[in-house]
């Protein structure tokens, strides 16, 4: 264990245990079940081999996390939260339901991973909502797969497929962000293929009434730009030094691109090369590629103005771009 507090305290006593650099995030992660060493690697972009390694042997001496083998063919270790690390599920979700609070819009060079995002949606339990209901749903985003079974106004979410579930959604992350935070109604998201069900809509529509809270946390704002930052390609901004303007229905944000790295904000741009203005269900589109940006500008839905070689390179770092993108901005007026 590393430096104690040294007072006779429970709190100072749990931060003994839980408070050093990495550990709570380590507990955030196997709230959602069993994960390899390769698994919080991979969850936890950052740490290093060696502190990852140092902190779950600490937390395997403090009785909160355990390491077994799962059988053939798999054959692979496994750590997982103990009965007492399970307890600190309600912690953790307080904790992230606080943080809402300070959340805001992604700042320069944080990564988003899905699986960050369930602890939101954990903490948005609506427990009122579900009180006799005893159901799964299953979500597919970006390849990754978890579910969410509801017991009689309790949640479970964890990793993998459901088995049965009394739904399943297969869509994108900007798309799920923009559902959870009802920005976005699931029905238009189905109606414009940006989503896809197997099941039945009222199940949907049941997920998303208990367990879709981060509108409240956050006034439904922080929520688009988050789901625009999430589709942002840092690989295709490499030495773009501009800002961006959006207008989102009655909503204004910007994205100030420097050299791969984007910084996005709340209001208006100062001097921006490029301002797109479309709604919400477009934009989406946009972003999961179901609808070409030229199609878009020949259909009225989404209109721009500013430099057009501006406005192909923000559609290419946010992911919209499709060929023929560059005419159809020029045949806009600047």
């Amino acid at each position: 264990m590393g430096r104690s507090y040294d007072q006779f305290c429970p709190a100072a006593r749990a931060l003994d245990v839980i408070g050093g650099r990495w550990t709570l995030l380590i507990v955030r992660e196997l709230l959602l079940g069993p994960r390899r060493y390769t698994d919080l690697v991979a969850g936890l972009p950052g740490i290093g081999p060696n502190v990852l390694a140092e902190r779950l042997r600490e937390l395997r001496e403090a009785g909160v996390v355990s390491r077994s083998q799962l059988p053939p063919p798999a054959a692979s270790a496994v750590y997982e939260l103990t009965a007492l690390g399970e307890a600190m599920r309600p912690v953790v979700d307080e904790l992230t339901r606080w943080g809402l609070r300070f959340l805001g819009a992604p700042r320069p060079g944080e990564r988003i991973r899905l699986s960050w995002l369930l602890g939101c949606v954990r903490a948005g339990f609506r427990p009122e909502l579900a009180r006799g209901l005893h159901e799964t749903y299953e979500f597919r985003v970006d390849g990754e797969v978890f579910h969410l079974r509801v017991d009689d106004g309790t949640l479970d979410v964890r990793h993998g497929s459901a088995g049965e579930a009394a739904c399943v959604v297969s869509t994108d992350l900007a798309t799920f962000m923009a559902v959870g935070a009802r920005l976005l109604a699931v029905e238009d998201a189905l109606e414009r293929g940006i989503a896809r069900l197997e099941g039945g809509l009222d199940a949907v529509a049941r997920a998303v009434a208990i367990l879709g809270a981060h509108l409240e946390a956050t006034d439904g704002r922080y929520g688009v730009i988050g789901a625009v930052g999430a589709t942002f390609r840092p690989a295709a901004a490499r030495g773009l030094h501009e800002t961006y303007e959006f207008r989102i229905d009655d909503f204004v944000f910007h994205a100030r691109v420097d050299d791969g790295t984007v910084d996005m904000g709340q209001g208006p741009a100062d001097g921006p090369a490029a301002t797109l203005i479309t709604g919400l269900a477009t934009l989406l589109q946009l972003g999961a590629g179901t609808l070409s940006l030229e199609d878009a500008f020949t259909g009225g839905s989404a209109t721009a103005t500013g430099d057009p070689e501006a406005g192909v390179r923000m559609a290419a770092a946010f992911g919209v771009a499709r060929p023929g993108s560059r005419a159809a901005y020029e045949e806009l007026p600047g």
